[in-house]
């Protein structure tokens, strides 16, 4: 039943956005003529790779800086800190190096083929071929974050550079990406403090540890990695990468497998960094789902975060949320409607993955509900076919898009995937037949469901009808109208649109 009703919600999305398309062409010849170029080409493999490598693509709204930075980048670090890779496992780690007991300079993957290789292939999913010792994609993919840990703290300057540069060149304006600004100093201070089932009572607790201190050191963190990341890149001078314009926004991701004390330090750090610094817009959950500690303790992580958010109710709330799918646990735990508590308690404005969508408590309900409310659907849909084997028929895209629920696709961890967000595009149209109209929806999304400040360049969600001061304008890089250079001026959500707009003008025009 169940796998019917993904393959009806497939067959019905196609012809929804096919609807759509045709409904939409007339209001705009030039995005008329770009969707029919699309159709044209879309089995033609290298005219459809130049047109998505062209295409605007809004913001990538979901994605681990961690996870995103290439295998090749972390062996640099390696061996720039003197540090050793373990040959059997080829986890970085610390020196001495001794090669008689397996653990080598990681130089030697600078100029061994095999080693490197090797190195490569633990530290992401490439060429993944299942072993007794190691047989799920899935397990390894989560162990290769283990095996790089090590050196991802000394090097977010150049973690910062690659990633932005890498979502600049593929035309994205705007990039969220979780991290742990304060580089664990929370989780070592809250294991410190004892636990009380009295939030208010835990939360003085913490601030009176020093909790402060860890998000002022955070920021501080944040300041140096930005400030490297503008030097590698050129920013200011006559040869700055393009990455130097994009919007680069952090959420504060919380370890949500750790013990309780350490998940509500992380969450009050983030709460608070958020209040204090601009930069980081929202807190988010992360690490495997069906860990014990992310499954034993999601009812009261959920009612962490309302409290906080009742503190603290100007600060967004995005989660991982229905990460599970048959098989991985118990049918219980895929029936405990995780999707829905996470918006109805834990406050998401979006979700992440929401792969057991289907298994909720009244999903059509859910969905209905979900999109009444405009909560967002961060769909990491290459990473869903390639690590959950979620593909076709078996993937929740058709589902939520039938729905009428917003979608923005996401990378999640593109280094870790080998991959970047134009797989993306390419799989939704090669995979799903989702067209033109479908994708610059999907992007226009991810702007306005990105949380940036102000109000947004559209009257309603999903509308996509200019607001009153910028009607009539066209999109230029300088607004006609003095109004609407006032508007954009005062709300940084629809200054990003009208740059979008632009290069969707810029782009259509040569269709």
């Amino acid at each position: 039943m169940l796998a019917a009703l993904r393959g009806a919600a497939l067959s019905i999305a196609l012809v929804v956005c096919a609807a759509a398309g045709a409904a939409a062409a007339p209001r705009s010849s030039a995005t008329a003529r770009t969707a029919a170029y699309l159709e044209r080409i879309q089995t033609q493999r290298p005219e459809l790779m130049h047109f998505l490598e062209r295409m605007p693509k809004g913001g990538d709204i979901h994605h681990h800086l961690t996870g995103a930075v290439y295998a090749e980048s972390y062996i640099r670090y390696a061996v720039e800190d003197g540090d050793c890779i373990d040959g059997t496992s080829f986890t970085i780690a610390v020196p001495p190096c001794d090669p008689a007991a397996g653990r080598f300079p990681a130089s030697r993957a600078l100029n061994d083929f095999v080693f490197r290789s090797h190195t490569i292939d633990a530290l992401s999913v490439r060429d993944f071929t299942p072993s007794p010792s190691d047989s799920d994609i899935r397990l390894h993919f989560f162990a290769a974050f283990d095996k790089f840990d090590l050196v991802t703290n000394g090097h977010w300057g150049e973690m910062f550079a690659e990633v932005v540069a890498r979502a600049a060149a593929q035309n994205e304006i705007y990039l969220e990406t979780m991290l742990t600004p304060d580089q664990g100093e929370v989780i070592r201070l809250a294991q410190t403090v004892a636990w009380t089932d009295d939030l208010p009572a835990l939360r003085t607790r913490l601030l009176a540890a020093g909790l402060p201190r860890a998000v002022s050191d955070g920021s501080r963190n944040l300041d140096a990695g930005e400030l490297q990341m503008r030097a590698i890149l050129g920013c200011g001078t006559t040869h700055a990468d393009p990455g130097c314009a994009l919007t680069l926004r952090f959420q504060y991701q919380v370890l949500r497998a750790f013990p309780k004390t350490s998940v509500f330090a992380q969450m009050l750090a983030g709460f608070e960094m958020a209040s204090a610094d601009p930069r980081v817009v929202a807190i988010n959950l992360v690490q495997s789902q069906d860990e014990f500690n992310a499954l034993n303790d999601f009812g009261l992580q959920m009612r962490m975060l309302a409290y906080l958010h009742r503190v603290y109710p100007r600060v967004h709330i995005t989660l991982h949320a229905g990460e599970l799918t048959p098989g991985e646990v118990p049918p219980e735990e895929l029936r405990a409607s995780h999707i829905r508590a996470s918006i109805d308690v834990g406050g998401a404005e979006r979700i992440g993955h929401g792969l057991d969508i289907v298994y909720e408590r009244d999903p059509p309900a859910l969905l209905a509900e979900m999109a009444r409310r405009h909560i967002l659907v961060e769909d990491c849909l290459y990473s869903h076919e390639l690590v959950r084997g979620m593909r076709g028929r078996d993937n929740v895209l058709p589902i939520y898009l039938h729905a009428g629920v917003p979608v923005a696709l996401a990378t999640d961890d593109e280094g870790v995937t080998r991959a970047d967000l134009t797989t993306s595009f390419l799989r939704a149209i090669e995979g799903y037949g989702i067209g033109y109209l479908q994708l610059k929806t999907m992007v226009r999304d991810s702007l306005d469901h990105a949380f940036l400040r102000g109000a947004s360049l559209w009257r309603a969600p999903e509308r996509f009808v200019v607001v009153a001061a910028c009607a009539g304008d066209a999109p230029s890089e300088v607004p006609s109208l003095a109004a609407c250079r006032r508007y954009l001026d005062a709300n940084e959500r629809a200054r990003v649109e009208w740059r979008e707009e632009v290069a969707f003008a810029r782009f259509e025009s040569y269709f």
